[in-house]
């Protein structure tokens, strides 16, 4: 239910008077806008206990305001030095602008330099200041998160005069919690895996931090330290911590309820959402308060980031976790949650169960991960589907089944630990967590239930895959992702709420919408609430960028071209005097072809970074503080890497960055076309890749100055008929289709003129 919305509760003996759960009803009903009435059985007499609030109609934004802020002459000029108007981003403000005053749903792609944060920002921030209601802007990054928060949005509030107040929302594991940390501190002398000194310094900081937010902490801990004293929903007693105002998420969570503007990123919106679509309502506060409009930036992530999180999986760190939580013994010296209700007094449970079926748990789902990888048979990841899938099944469901039995026993008893304190005056907090940890179990069971069925269900993709846990260790995942995320997004996101807009630098393919709208299910809407448009860059490409591709280099499936490739890069790159990224779509590709090209670099005095040999924002700053140097990298760098000036001027593409149809989801997804009749390859592969072509093209040009080329090195960009799709997919530029060594001559005498 919404705001305005009313429950009519009818009273049969004709005696209105409200009761006291009559009245405890109508207060949480009227905390959320929802009016409650009594009423008698021939509807003659009403007693309205709660009167539901009616929303005022919003307070439209006019367009022509909207042009003028980011006009010449306009606001954005008077108070922001060095600003320059932008056509595009004007047309671009005025979009959205729409997309909030008709309730819309809207599609933008912007191209690099239009400028679209600004774009959205300023009828958001309007939106929220003149309407008084909650707008969400939520991104794939946490770089553009702090890029909005700290840089953008100030300066956006500044040109306007608005004072909207502006929270940025993080996931919970970004927040110390002190329970956590008591226990850890409490189980040092046991757990000799745990750092004494980082500990030591956690409880310290504990002490003085005002946020409990990770990225104030002064050092960065072990992952494996954090992630056991850091804020988590598996093991938390939310309203029932002990900690009352101690806990640093809690307090994080207040602060986002009183904000006119909450700045999120796509996997806890989604968290929102789904809670939100399962009963919590929209008017309710879920992960987050409760709003009204939507603004997805970097929209290309939402079918990855939407599938991700609606995804289910029986995951053994997720299990000894819980389990943990209520049982643990390190050195011989036990905890958990049991002993701690067990030292409170109940004689209604047998304590002595848990220990032995938290034993039985965990190993029967050891013995089953050796099945699982034995099946894998050395695959990072395999589908069970069709026949195949059934004989994959016939082996490991039996494993499974037996497993579900002492699982469903602890849920059981979890539930009969926590109900026993139900009717004390005073209820423990630990009460209450076991109770959450049991239902957490009994969902592990109803996971192994609908694998009894999979066979006869269409809706999903059942999939395994091998993983690492804290000590190394290889473990088996068993993942159940929707096959199609439109009808979630369309329930969850388009029918709930009133403006819905999604921008990206690429959502398009030859500047057309149709594919990325069939992926996130915009294509079942009705026509007349959706909006869409395309902003190109108002960059120079045609006189700034040259994009290159040597006409006689071998194709990607030919024998010799790994060999061909790690011979041209180092000339290729010297050529260009370093200062290049070289994209790869294999990560065995990039190592072998660093190992090849780092010596004959360095012996040229040319920095070779490579990904993975640190963390990604150190590599990049690296990367970025020295002029010349050159970067090998895989999947996650063909985004996100903002580079200017003479630090990059080199791009180099290896393959066309087509995913391996392997993938289970993406198999089952590209089985799904073919079966509707529809090109598997046409309809999904090649639009896919083209979208991610372009977010390569545009790692080089990210200001109006920058200049240099793109050198593609596989030539099914010439010799493939889609290869001109990819070309008509970007802006146009200077080209080159001449021959690897006349091309050696040409690259510098082009970086030298630009």
């Amino acid at each position: 239910m919404e705001s305005g919305d009313l429950v009519i509760h009818n009273h049969p003996s004709g005696v209105l008077q409200p009761s006291q759960a009559d009245l405890s009803v109508a207060s949480h009903l009227g905390t959320l806008g929802i009016g409650f009435w009594i009423v008698d059985n021939l509807v003659n007499q009403c007693y309205a206990v709660c009167e539901p609030l009616h929303r005022p109609e919003g307070v439209a934004l006019p367009l022509t305001e909207i042009g003028f802020h980011l006009s010449e002459g306009g606001t954005f000029q008077q108070h922001l030095r060095n600003f320059e108007t932008r056509d595009s981003q004007v047309e671009l403000a005025k979009l959205f602008a729409r997309g909030f005053n008709e309730g819309s749903l809207v599609a933008a792609e912007a191209g690099t330099g239009v400028g679209k944060s600004f774009a959205y920002l300023v009828p958001a921030l309007l939106w929220a200041s003149r309407n008084k209601e909650r707008v969400v802007v939520s991104t794939a990054t946490i770089n553009l998160q702090q890029q909005l928060f700290e840089k953008d949005i100030p300066l956006v509030q500044k040109a306007l005069g608005t004072q909207v107040k502006v929270v940025l929302v993080k996931g919970r594991r970004n927040y110390l919690c002190p329970s956590r940390l008591a226990d850890e501190i409490r189980d040092l002398a046991s757990d000799s895996t745990v750092s004494a000194t980082e500990l030591n310094a956690l409880a310290d900081w504990n002490v003085t931090t005002r946020t409990g937010d990770i990225s104030e902490l002064g050092f960065v801990p072990e992952d494996s330290l954090w992630s056991r004293v850091c804020s988590d929903s598996d093991v938390c007693s939310g309203l029932r911590c002990l900690q009352g105002d101690g806990c640093f998420h809690a307090r994080a969570r207040k602060e986002a309820s009183g904000a006119g503007l909450l700045v999120a990123n796509h996997h806890l919106l989604f968290a929102d959402l789904a809670l939100r679509m399962n009963g919590f309502g929209i008017e309710a506060t879920a992960v987050l308060p409760p709003f009204q409009r939507i603004v997805f930036d970097e929209a290309h992530h939402i079918e990855k980031s939407a599938t991700s999180y609606f995804s289910s999986t029986f995951n053994r760190m997720f299990l000894v976790k819980q389990l943990g939580r209520l049982y643990r013994k390190r050195k011989g010296r036990a905890g958990g949650l049991i002993l701690t209700l067990q030292g409170l007094g109940t004689e209604q449970i047998d304590f002595g169960r848990f220990p032995a079926l938290i034993g039985s748990v965990l190993d029967l789902h050891a013995a089953w991960s050796v099945e699982a990888l034995a099946v894998l048979e050395g695959q990072v990841s395999l589908r069970i589907a069709g026949e195949a899938g059934d004989r994959v099944m016939d082996l490991l469901l039996p494993g499974l089944q037996v497993l579900q039995h002492p699982l469903n026993q602890l849920s059981e008893l979890c539930l009969q630990l926590s109900e026993a304190w139900d009717d004390e005056p005073e209820i423990p907090s630990e009460s209450r967590e076991v109770r959450t940890i049991g239902r957490r179990l009994e969902g592990l069971s109803q996971l192994v239930d609908r694998c009894k069925s999979f066979s006869r269900d269409q809706q999903n993709v059942y999939w395994l895959e091998r993983v690492r846990d804290n000590l190394g260790s290889a473990q088996v995942d068993l993942t159940i992702s929707p096959l199609s995320i439109s009808p979630l997004m369309v329930k969850a996101v388009f029918d709930p709420y009133e403006s819905v807009m999604f921008t990206s630098a690429t959502l398009t393919v030859k500047g057309d919408f149709q594919f990325w709208f069939s992926r996130v299910g915009l294509d079942l809407v009705d026509r007349d609430r959706k909006i869409s448009g395309v902003f190109p860059s108002p960059f120079d490409y045609a006189s700034r960028v040259l994009l290159a591709c040597p006409s006689d280099f071998p194709m990607p499936e030919h024998p010799e071209y790994q060999a061909r490739l790690e011979a041209y890069l180092p000339p290729l790159l010297m050529a260009a005097k370093g200062s290049a990224l070289v994209l790869f779509t294999s990560y065995e590709s990039m190592r072998n072809a660093w190992h090849k090209t780092q010596p004959a670099l360095a012996a040229a005095g040319i920095a070779v970074y490579r990904q993975g040999e640190a963390e990604r924002t150190a590599l990049l700053e690296r990367f970025k503080t020295e002029i010349s140097s050159v970067l090998f990298a895989t999947d996650s760098f063909w985004e996100g890497v903002d580079s200017p000036g003479d630090t990059l001027r080199l791009v180099v593409l290896c393959r066309l960055p087509f995913r391996v149809p392997s993938e289970p989801v993406l198999a089952a997804r590209m089985e799904l076309l073919q079966s509707q009749g529809l090109d598997p390859f046409l309809n999904f592969s090649l639009p896919e890749a083209v979208t991610k072509f372009k977010q390569g093209f545009g790692r080089l040009m990210r200001h109006t100055e920058d200049s240099g080329c793109v050198v593609v090195l596989d030539t099914r960009l010439l010799r493939k008929s889609y290869g001109q799709v990819f070309l008509a997919s970007i802006p146009e530029t200077a080209r080159s289709w001449e021959t690897s060594a006349e091309l050696l001559d040409s690259l510098p005498v082009f970086l030298a003129s630009t």
